[in-house]
């Protein structure tokens, strides 16, 4: 080869190594993006082992988009809007807001939607859903106190059977015990597709509470952050599908559906898996414990209740069991006091059965209480608060 050659080849490969090393120091000195995350998150974030999570992963194209590092503040997130006030002090970012105007966080501010997120039907593949009427009739797995809950518990004609964790309910697709369920989609998609070999369809539905959107919060002292995130979310998209479909986040376009609980009710899940178990409401609301009855507003139900036998009163103990101890402790004893059921008569006086009556058969959908009117008869109703009679203080 000759040297004339050479020499301008060794002189393009200096400039390169030395262009190389001045980017690689930029990057190197530039400030690392600092993201709060949850530790054991999956599908959206984990600590440690080779999968990292649909929000770990995009946080490092975020910040590659940037020229910078990531460095994570592990957190845990099943009181999310805490969480985020107690970590964005120390941190830039948060992968895992509601991009809803509705749900806001003190000293953060929010990028531009980047996920759709929200609930599916699990089932067999020969099931077919076009409509939530397609659910009547059938043994449908829900999680106690969720949206889907709250759905069908306020709807005539389906039979929704409670549970207290996404495991539990796959045990009784498994088992039989239900023939469909109604989960937090990219939950139960990763878990479908990862340890179970993509056995059941995994069918996203949308509706009031049912879905949402994703969006960044980013800190409120760092504004210009904020829109180089945006910018660096827009570009990405081709590779936030990608993560999806690695993650098992269902695809599909949602079947419209419908609920009464809100989107901020679901929030608590936007950052991952199923709120965890007892977290949903109180059939009494404190707050109304400090009304007089006299002022609160109770339908006139006439004679209230009727005699009934011992037997019916201890099937209603075991119905009562069955259905709200998730919530209300074992025949009704809850350890926190606004759950105890057994202090009824001591907030409501005469009243009180009335207004159990009332929570019981109407729900308080905004406070994550069913409604089971339709769901239970009138007269497992009245069964219920009488046991509920023999357990008051």
């Amino acid at each position: 080869m000759p040297k004339s050659f050479i020499t301008p080849c060794r002189s393009a490969l200096k400039t390169a190594l030395i262009v190389a090393g001045m980017l690689s120091m930029s990057l190197a000195c530039a400030d690392p993006l600092k993201v709060c995350s949850d530790p054991d998150n999956m599908p959206f974030s984990k600590s440690e082992g080779s999968d990292k999570g649909l929000y770990i992963e995009l946080a490092e194209m975020v910040g590659k988009r940037l020229g910078t590092s990531v460095e994570y503040v592990w957190w845990l997130s099943h009181n999310q809007r805490r969480a985020v006030r107690n970590t964005m002090d120390s941190c830039d970012a948060y992968f895992a807001l509601p991009a809803t105007a509705d749900y806001k966080v003190r000293g953060a501010e929010k990028t531009h939607a980047f996920l759709d997120v929200g609930y599916a039907i699990v089932g067999p593949a020969s099931f077919k859903l076009d409509a939530l009427e397609d659910l009547k009739g059938k043994r449908v797995g829900v999680l106690h106190g969720s949206p889907p809950h709250v759905l069908l518990s306020s709807e005539t004609g389906y039979e929704p059977r409670n549970y207290r964790t996404q495991e539990d309910i796959f045990a009784a697709l498994a088992a039989g015990e239900v023939e469909l369920a109604i989960l937090w989609g990219p939950s139960a998609g990763f878990e479908n597709q990862t340890t179970m070999n993509n056995r059941w369809k995994i069918t996203p539905v949308a509706g009031q509470g049912l879905n949402g959107q994703i969006a960044v919060a980013v800190s409120k002292n760092k504004p210009e952050l904020k829109e180089k995130i945006n910018q660096a979310l827009t570009d990405l998209q081709p590779e936030i599908k990608k993560l999806q479909h690695k993650y098992g986040f269902p695809q599909a376009v949602p079947v419209m559906l419908d609920a009464k609980a809100s989107w901020l009710h679901t929030s608590n899940q936007v950052a991952g898996g199923a709120a965890p178990a007892g977290k949903a409401k109180v059939v009494v609301n404190p707050e109304q414990a400090k009304l007089s009855h006299a002022k609160a507003d109770f339908t006139d139900l006439g004679p209230y209740m009727r005699k009934v036998a011992d037997s019916e009163i201890e099937n209603a103990k075991s119905n009562f069991n069955s259905r709200c101890s998730h919530c209300h402790g074992q025949n009704g004893a809850s350890p926190q006091q606004e759950r105890d059921l057994r202090k009824l008569k001591i907030r409501y006086a005469d009243k009180w059965q009335e207004v159990a009556h009332t929570t019981i058969t109407k729900g308080r959908p905004d406070l994550g209480m069913p409604t089971w009117g339709g769901t239970i008869s009138e007269d497992d109703i009245q069964r219920i608060i009488q046991f509920l009679s023999t357990i008051q203080k």
